[in-house]
């Protein structure tokens, strides 16, 4: 539909005294944009599905961080601005444009500097949560 688009966009705004032949060459589609048109709706199996698909460790706590962050995906954040993980930067919560580019940024931010052992110690080294009770939050969602 884009490419058809954008072909059509081509011929109105070439004269036809610049066209040369009578093909018609279209703008391929960038990468980019393809995969903002196939960015699944976030759901809890959609997003395991994506952890799994990275190889982020533990997936099924980074599962339940995301779910305890959101309110089940309820969230203001998470609704305007697509922070699954209530990730912020000096000027507050930071923004995205889906929830694919949030999950990129924890798996920048976390995943790539974990080493082994036991991830809800490596969470408490980085102060990624708050909360004292964050861990015991996190433990109960991962058993629904």
């Amino acid at each position: 539909m884009r490419r058809i688009f954008l072909c059509l966009l081509w011929i109105a705004l070439v004269e036809p005294s610049n066209v040369e032949s009578n093909e018609i060459k279209c703008v391929p589609i960038t990468k980019a944009e393809k995969k903002k048109d196939t960015i699944p709706v976030l759901s809890r199996e959609n997003l395991r599905k994506e952890l799994i698909k990275r190889n982020i460790p533990h997936y099924e706590i980074v599962e339940a961080q995301a779910i305890l962050e959101t309110g089940h995906f309820t969230s203001k954040h998470c609704k305007e601005r697509n922070n699954i993980f209530g990730m912020r930067n000096r000027k507050g919560y930071k923004y995205y444009n889906n929830w694919i580019e949030c999950v990129d940024d924890y798996e920048q931010r976390f995943s790539k500097r974990y080493k082994g052992g036991d991830y809800f110690e490596f969470l408490r080294k980085c102060n990624y949560a708050e909360d004292k009770l964050y861990e015991q939050k996190v433990r109960k969602l991962i058993k629904l």
